[in-house]
């Protein structure tokens, strides 16, 4: 009876998760299973593949099982960490409820998740099969999901998926398994779902800023989205096996006919490995905008930089698939099918990730025609790349590369205007009025702040301090009213956005970058030197520079976002709660850097609620009351 009266909280939580983690996974399983099927019927269709010669084939070739299973793995790995290891899951995990609850929930969806591989071989090879299938996928995810640290880790991989999952018959699949899946599983459920790992690639480069953040996209996709990566390489791997059966089929024998085979299969594969980088890319991107926003990176640049990023994994997928066909078919003319694959695959996934991109509403309308260019040279380079001798490919990859070239040099003329920094007004807002929802949060705001001072911006929890404060910022658009800093207007480019500097309280801007990292990418797009050692060793951060953002405590991440506020040494600060998840020591360290910044010249404008940090902060005190700001005394010391 017990039982039956905890139904309905059981349920409470299932559906909780699964509207969560199980929405997520969704997310990321639906493009892998029709990509799959995809490819599988590029590569099976018209010649004589079943299911059961399938299976047949796998048990009698280890080649074959570990193609076969590798490729599951990789495919669902993010399936299978989105519903174990996301974020959303975890809070929900933190409910005062059973373990065994979650246990049952968590292991449901993961069967859920694996029943089209479980169903394909038990369909192959009988119920034994599908049972090792579906016993062995789950513990090789648990082993790639618990695995330890570093490279250590990856060895623990490697030998338990070819113990598990190539060497194994199946009927220790069946009966082994299971219980190595549910210990995997249970560390994967209590590990913590980031790992630290320093890095100084991107400090160590000094590019301009599209090629910058175009390397940070990367290095923040191949650290946390590294399966997306190997899922992308597995469906071009797969398109180009279809071209070589094709060709093989068809007794081709010259290099053109092959290139022409490489080209048609390489499409839908393109398209597909593309729509799947452009996920994490956009995700990045968009969790980072503030970040990007406050450094200066126009959509241009941002545009600009998925579409590097895309394009460089694009030539580098298609040029190795290029490689492999020449060598499998053992035809003259490597360097011409690895350029023909380079190009064609680096044109399909900007195309892709520019196609997702316009989906979401980012970038500017100009995207809309920005991609429509984009499938019309992805076409005609296709159609050269199939039917033109390499001359032509030669002159496309040309043609496109002055195309970006005077492009990257007007937008570098468009944002190298210095700001204006000899206004004895700094920050000023007349007017501004704001609506959020049905509710007004501000109402005729006026607010300025003169070179020297330090307005602190008090209220009450929800008041709208953060609003204003996004508001004087340029990172939203108020409903009426003006906005100026240094004189200038805050649009995209202008100077008034390049004279000020934002720090919000919580975000989560690029959390796979190194600390040093991201201080070099704020640099480089500001084109501007990175912070001192000295003011780093002064925010604590010297002994954690190398470390990986999302493995800083709260209050470091705080200290991270304070010195990327620094750099270029804007007029105006706009910090929010920055003594927030600080130590007292820290709290009185940002009121003495307040008071620096005002000795210097500069202005700032801070939301608080901390009375111990505003008795410490040089500069007047005005309260957001019910839309409006009035002004307040400082209270006596």
């Amino acid at each position: 009876m017990r039982a039956l009266a905890e139904l309905p909280a059981a349920w409470a939580l299932a559906r909780a998760l699964a509207l969560t983690a199980g929405a997520a996974a969704l997310r990321r399983g639906l493009p892998v299973y029709v990509g799959l099927l995809a490819a599988g019927g590029l590569l099976f269709g018209g010649n004589g593949l079943t299911t059961a010669t399938v299976v047949e084939g796998a048990e009698a070739s280890p080649l074959a099982r570990t193609l076969l299973w590798g490729a599951w793995l990789i495919a669902l790995t993010p399936t299978m960490a989105a519903l174990w290891q996301d974020r959303s899951s975890w809070w929900l995990r933190s409910l005062p409820a059973p373990r065994s609850w979650h246990w049952t929930i968590l292991v449901g969806l993961s069967l859920a998740a694996e029943s089209l591989w479980a169903l394909m071989w038990g369909l192959g090879g009988g119920p034994l099969a599908g049972a090792g299938a579906l016993g062995g996928a789950l513990a090789g995810h648990g082993v790639l999901l618990a695995r330890p640290e570093a490279i250590r880790g990856w060895w623990i991989v490697v030998a338990a998926v070819t113990a598990l999952l190539v060497l194994a018959p199946p009927l220790m699949l069946a009966v082994a398994t299971w219980p190595i899946a549910l210990l995997t599983l249970r560390a994967a459920w209590l590990a913590a779902p980031t790992r630290s790992e320093g890095g100084r690639a991107l400090a160590k480069r000094v590019l301009p800023a599209p090629w910058m953040l175009a390397l940070a996209l990367m290095i923040g996709v191949a650290r946390g989205q590294a399966a997306v990566l190997a899922r992308g390489a597995l469906v071009m791997a797969l398109a180009t096996a279809a071209a070589w059966l094709a060709s093989r089929t068809n007794q081709v024998e010259d290099p053109s006919g092959l290139q022409i085979y490489l080209c048609g299969f390489m499409v839908p594969a393109g398209l597909i490995a593309g729509s799947a980088a452009s996920g994490p890319l956009l995700r990045i991107e968009q969790a980072a905008l503030w970040l990007l926003r406050m450094a200066g990176a126009s959509v241009r640049i941002r545009r600009g930089a998925m579409a590097l990023a895309l394009a460089g994994l694009g030539a580098g997928l298609g040029a190795a698939c290029g490689a492999a066909l020449a060598l499998a078919t053992e035809m003259a003319g490597t360097p011409r099918l690895m350029l023909a694959g380079g190009l064609a695959g680096a044109s399909l996934l900007v195309f892709a990730g520019l196609s997702a991109r316009w989906a979401e509403q980012f970038g500017s309308r100009s995207a809309g025609r920005q991609v429509l260019a984009v499938l019309l040279a992805a076409t005609l380079a296709l159609a050269g790349l199939a039917w033109l001798p390499t001359t032509a490919v030669l002159g496309w990859g040309l043609a496109v590369s002055l195309v970006w070239l005077i492009g990257h040099v007007r937008s570098g003329r468009q944002e190298r205007s210095p700001a204006t920094g000899g206004e004895a007004v700094v920050l000023e807002m007349s007017g501004v009025r704001k609506r959020l929802g049905t509710r007004i949060v501000l109402e005729a705001v006026d607010l300025r702040c003169a070179a020297g001072e330090v307005a602190l911006l008090l209220g009450e929890n929800g008041a709208g301090k953060s609003t204003l404060l996004r508001i004087a910022a340029g990172l939203v658009e108020p409903d009426r009213g003006s906005v100026t800093v240094a004189g200038a207007g805050l649009s995209e480019g202008a100077a008034g956005r390049r004279a000020l500097s934002y720090a919000p309280d919580t975000a989560d801007a690029f959390p796979d970058l190194g600390v040093r990292e991201l201080l070099a990418l704020v640099a480089a797009i500001k084109r501007a030197p990175p912070p001192s050692p000295e003011l780093c060793a002064r925010l604590g951060l010297a002994p954690v520079m190398d470390q990986r953002m999302r493995t800083l405590s709260f209050g470091q991440v705080k200290r991270t976002y304070l010195a990327a506020a620094s750099i270029g040494a804007p007029k105006l600060w706009i910090l929010d709660e920055p003594s927030n998840g600080l130590d007292p020591e820290g709290g009185a360290l940002v009121a003495t850097l307040l008071r620096e910044h005002a000795a210097g010249g500069g202005a700032a404008l801070v939301a608080t609620n901390d009375a111990r940090f505003v008795a410490l902060c040089p500069g007047r005190t005005v309260r957001l009351v019910n839309g409006r700001l009035r002004e307040e005394a400082r209270a006596e010391e």
